[in-house]
């Protein structure tokens, strides 16, 4: 995003930072070739506390408890990763095989703020990060950052008043072009205390006009400099940097905190701002400094969360960066370092998961096919469109509500203790899907809030590895809060079994034909109107929703795999895609057979 030099050839296809402050105050002269690109930031369901059985899909009639979003801790995750920049930049992606194998996020059900992180002056979030964020929901911030070695540009800026506005505006202007929500403002150079009033309106100014011109805009404020003008981190909320927080939206804590320090933020909180208290980010630099953290970054988690403030994550990109040295010593190929990387983040995740609240998908049609992002081919439909390795990270699909649960020691590729993993030699769009070998409980995939106030069309894409010993239903967590019942709805071939609980029913899979004469009336499909496509099988259901009590959701997305008694311990299927979108009530009449959900009648249910 910065001027144009040398490399003005590669200039449209790459997303760059801005380092000067006339490129800065030019940045309306353009050009900005992937403005129209970004996706708009999609709505996502009430928080939920899943607890300690957050992998598990269980189906008593207990309370589905939400829990509103702006009275619960929040979870910035700062983005720090090599100095960003990296693989991410490109808008259309790389390919090259050494390039598949980077570091991808995909944990977002976790996640309220991302924060594109940087050295240089003006960080500017990529459009892949961009796209990956807000498709699942997520606001982005980018970074200004002044340190010691460029103090004359935070001077240039506070030059005076008429000029502070200025660099204001731009900044405005750069958050609304590039469509994301704000900023970091991480000032980490002395200045001079007659300046300091004047650093303390332009956090005020930048934060009034971005609340006027971006609607959920945030600024949030580094704890680094204090109000006499000096680098000094406070490591709490006191009287030396309460100016910059009372001007933004929230302050970001140094990171050499302990159980004193909280304790006399939350004295400062209580006493003169007792509304603020999830507007206070606690830091955790998960490399480590001033507090225990890599694998055991739950511990300070847990700490933050007991009081409750918000958290601010830092560089959690370390599940990456820490393999790298002993891949490259142990000369791992490609396939070896992703699985390695994917082993240590979903570790890491699954410690940090029982502290966070979940927030999924609320909009129909939903569709994914669990692409993370890269691949060693691309696939559409099962066929592949390319045989060349790609990263690119704005075609992530929707991902897990939760992290995958692996075994205590690092797994192997065909140890069937996992619940599943993520396949990368095999997919029906885009470069990987799940792999199921575990056949215990169902698992939960998605906590989602759809309504059922109208038919829904569920249908999913799958392979098996051996069609006679293993199955794969789809479950489906129906959710009356009227009552505080539930229904297990079950979408999965004949054979599969079905238990007998009261508040469980199978739904009726539609055949091609009626699938074809149902969707050609206009409920619209992302998948093939087939029973199969290059290998893959495809399952479509009805679920009627004729007699229903008002308020009923789907509040969960499961999968249960069945195996026979003799089948082998390394039997698997793959789930290559969900679909569900609302059902067409006026063209009932076609199908044969449909599933009607009742929940006041459960001797009705089929």
């Amino acid at each position: 995003m910065e001027e144009k030099t040398e490399c003005d050839s590669l200039y449209p296809q790459m997303c760059q930072p801005i380092v000067t402050l006339k490129a800065l105050l030019d940045f309306e002269k353009g050009p900005h070739p992937w403005k129209n690109l970004v996706e708009p930031i999609a709505p996502r369901s009430r928080s939920r506390y899943l607890g300690e059985r957050y992998q598990v899909l269980d189906f008593n009639d207990n309370p589905v408890t939400y829990v509103e979003n702006e009275t619960r801790p929040q979870v910035l995750l700062c983005h720090d990763f090599k100095g960003n920049y990296l693989n991410d930049k490109y808008i259309n992606g790389v390919q090259g095989e050494e390039q598949w194998v980077d570091y991808r996020f995909y944990n977002w059900a976790g996640i309220d703020i991302f924060c594109y992180f940087s050295h240089y002056f003006v960080t500017v979030p990529t459009l892949q990060w961009l796209n990956c964020a807000h498709r699942n929901g997520v606001k982005v911030i980018g970074t200004l950052i002044v340190e010691q070695k460029n103090v004359q540009l935070l001077r240039d800026i506070l030059q005076s008043e008429e000029f502070m506005v200025r660099v204001v505006e731009a900044l405005v202007q750069v958050s609304k072009v590039c469509q994301f929500h704000g900023w970091l403002l991480n000032i980490e150079c002395a200045l001079e205390s007659s300046k300091v009033g004047m650093l303390r309106d332009f956090v005020q100014l930048l934060t009034e006009r971005c609340h006027a011109e971006i609607p959920g805009s945030l600024v949030i404020w580094y704890d680094a400099i204090a109000k006499n003008g000096r680098v000094d981190w406070q490591n709490e909320l006191n009287s030396a940097n309460d100016a910059f927080f009372l001007a933004c939206d929230g302050i970001f804590l140094n990171y050499a905190w302990d159980r004193q320090k909280l304790e006399r933020t939350e004295n400062y909180i209580r006493n003169y701002c007792p509304d603020r208290r999830l507007d206070v980010f606690v830091g955790i630099d998960v490399f480590g400094r001033s507090q225990k953290a890599q694998m055991d970054t739950n511990a300070p988690l847990e700490q933050v969360m007991n009081f409750p403030f918000s958290v601010a994550l830092f560089a959690p990109g370390w599940t990456f960066e820490s393999l790298e040295e002993s891949s490259r010593r142990d000369q791992l190929e490609p396939d070896d370092r992703n699985v390695q990387f994917l082993q240590m983040n979903d570790r890491f995740w699954n410690r940090l998961w029982r502290h966070l609240y979940v927030r999924g998908p609320m909009q129909l049609p939903f569709y994914t096919s669990f692409c993370l992002g890269s691949g060693k081919f691309y696939n559409r439909l099962g066929k592949t469109q390319s045989d060349e390795c790609w990263f690119n990270l704005a075609k992530q699909n929707f991902q897990p509500s939760i992290p995958y649960t692996p075994p205590l020691e690092y797994e192997t590729r065909n140890d069937p203790l996992s619940h599943w993993t993520h396949h990368f030699d095999g997919a029906l769009d885009g470069g990987s899907c799940l792999k199921l070998r575990n056949d215990e409980h169902d698992k939960r995939l998605f906590a989602c809030d759809f309504p059922c106030a109208n038919d829904l069309i569920v249908c999913y894409a799958y392979r098996r590895s051996n069609p006679t010993t293993v199955d794969l239903a789809l479950v489906l967590k129906a959710y009356c809060p009227r009552r505080h019942e539930c229904m297990r709805i079950v979408c999965a071939n004949a054979n599969c079994h079905v238990g007998e609980r009261s508040n469980e029913m199978r739904a009726i899979p539609l055949d091609k034909e009626e699938s074809l004469q149902l969707l050609k009336l206009g409920a619209a499909s992302q998948l093939p109107l087939a029973d199969t496509v290059n290998g893959w099988d495809i399952r479509y259901y009805y679920l009627s929703a004729e007699e229903l009590p008002p308020g009923i959701r789907i509040v969960d997305i499961g999968m249960k795999l069945h195996k026979q008694p003799e089948a082998l311990a390394t039997d698997y299927a793959l789930l290559g895609a969900i679909h569900l979108q609302a059902g067409i009530p006026t063209r009932r009449d076609y199908l044969a057979q449909r599933t009607v959900l009742f929940f006041d009648r459960p001797e009705s249910r089929k």
